[in-house]
This record gives structure tokens, C-alpha cells and sequence, in this order.
């Protein structure tokens, strides 16, 4: 057996079970509009969002490309800025107590409240996408990585101390590895709720992506478009679960 084939029996294993379920929660769909008659403009049957689907692949496509890039930017930007956060918390109190009320602050302000403030200085485009991703999916990461960072073996920092390591090296050769588990929790759950804050950003300023698709579609009254769209932004957010949980027992695989 090839070693291609070796890596791709676990990753098709992994997805019986995810498709077993996608199939019975189908069959649940079909069910209910059965047995309970839904009225096609509150619940279409799984059919016609699936024709849906196909009739109008060109314009969902080009939407999840949209809210694709709005999210990952994002979320680069989220990760970067609460990895920097993080640091400089763990290595200096001073700090620690001067900012973090801050960054708690701007955390809870509520993304519809100021979404009018963040349209007018970003305009109606990547740039608000980008900035409610941020709010919305730092703050996971940035505490998960603080937990993280102060976890590292106190018999590890000595030893760096030891060797006459400097705290920039010791940063990447110790309390980086220690941390990145506690990084990737805080990934997980920041990136599926990246996707959503994109959507929101998209739904509030009114630029392409699959949030303004679905809110398009519900003023049109074009349920199966909008059940089709509903049910691709679903199969992202598990996507996106399961690349960051691949990433981590990829990068983490030393630990075990």
C-alpha cells in the first residue's frame, strides 16, 4: 500500500460517520415536510433546494468565495493581533492590567450596535467584513493562548534560562509549543465563528457574500435558494472544524 493510500484511508474513515449523519438529518427534513405538510415557502423539501442548488451554483459559488475570503482575512488578522495580545499580557502585569480591561471592553460591545460606526469608516465592503471578524474572533484565541502560554513547565523555562536563552527564543522554542493545543481550542471555535460574523457583516453592509445571498433570497421569498444557502454556509462551518482540528494533530503530534 502506497503511503498516499495510508493517509487517505483514515481521512475517508473519518467521514463515514459525518455523512451518516448528513443523511439521516436529510431524511429528518423530508420527514417533517411530509408528514406535517409544510408549506413550500416555510420549508421546501431537501429536492428543491438541491435544484436550487444546481439552477443557481454560479451565484452561491461566487457568494462562499466572498464570505470565504472576508473570514479568512479575519481571521488571520484576529490570530495574529491575539497571539501579540497574549504575549505581552503573560510577560508584563503592568500591561496586563492597563489593556486587557480594553480589549474586554471593545470584546463586549455589540456588533449590531456599532455595525452603523464600522459601515461609515470601512465603507460597505471587505474592509467592515474584516473588522467584525476581528471583534468577534480574537478574543477565544487570545484567552485560550494566555492559558497557554502560562502553562509552559516551569522546569523548561529554567532550562532556557539556563542556556542563556533570551526571552524572544525562549518564546518560540518553549511557550509557543506548550501553548499551541490551548491556541488551537480557541482556533476551533474562532473560525466557524468567523464564518458567521462575515455573514452578519455581509447582511448588515449589504456586500456580496452568503449573508446577503440568504437575506436576498428571504425578500425574494426564494425558500429553496435560501435553504440551499443555508445548508452550504453548514457545510463550511464543519469544513473549517475540520481543517483547524486536522491542523491541530498535525502540529501537534510531538505531544503524544
Amino acid at each position: 500500500m502506497t503511503f498516499s493510500m495510508r493517509m487517505l484511508g483514515p481521512a475517508l474513515k473519518s467521514l463515514v460517520m459525518p455523512a451518516a449523519i448528513a443523511l439521516v438529518l436529510v431524511a429528518l427534513w423530508k420527514a417533517v415536510v411530509v408528514v406535517f405538510a409544510m408549506p413550500a415557502y416555510l420549508l421546501p423539501p431537501p429536492e428543491a433546494a438541491l435544484g436550487a442548488f444546481e439552477k443557481d451554483a454560479a451565484k452561491i459559488g461566487l457568494a462562499v468565495f466572498h464570505t470565504v475570503r472576508n473570514a479568512a482575512a479575519g481571521l488571520l488578522v484576529a490570530f495574529v493581533l491575539a497571539i501579540l495580545l497574549a504575549a505581552l499580557f503573560v510577560s508584563s502585569q503592568a500591561v496586563t492590567r492597563a489593556v486587557l480591561p480594553i480589549v474586554i471592553m471593545l470584546r463586549t460591545a455589540p456588533v449590531l450596535a456599532i455595525a452603523p460606526i464600522l459601515i461609515m469608516i470601512f465603507g460597505r465592503g471587505i474592509g467592515t467584513a474584516i473588522v467584525v471578524v476581528v471583534i468577534v474572533s480574537f478574543f477565544p484565541i487570545m484567552v485560550n493562548a494566555m492559558r497557554g502560554f502560562s502553562s509552559t513547565k516551569r522546569s523548561a523555562l529554567e532550562l532556557m534560562h539556563v542556556l542563556g536563552a533570551g526571552p524572544v527564543k525562549t518564546f518560540v522554542k518553549v511557550r509557543l509549543p506548550f501553548a499551541l493545543p490551548f491556541i488551537f481550542t480557541g482556533l476551533r471555535s474562532a473560525a466557524t465563528s468567523a464564518l458567521l460574523a462575515a455573514m452578519l457583516a455581509e447582511w448588515l453592509s449589504g456586500a456580496p457574500g452568503l449573508g446577503t445571498l440568504i437575506l436576498d433570497a428571504a425578500s425574494y421569498r426564494k425558500t429553496p435558494l435560501l435553504w440551499a444557502a443555508v445548508v452550504v454556509s453548514m457545510v463550511m462551518a464543519f469544513a473549517v472544524f475540520a481543517l483547524t482540528s486536522a491542523a491541530e494533530r498535525r502540529f501537534t503530534s510531538w505531544r503524544t
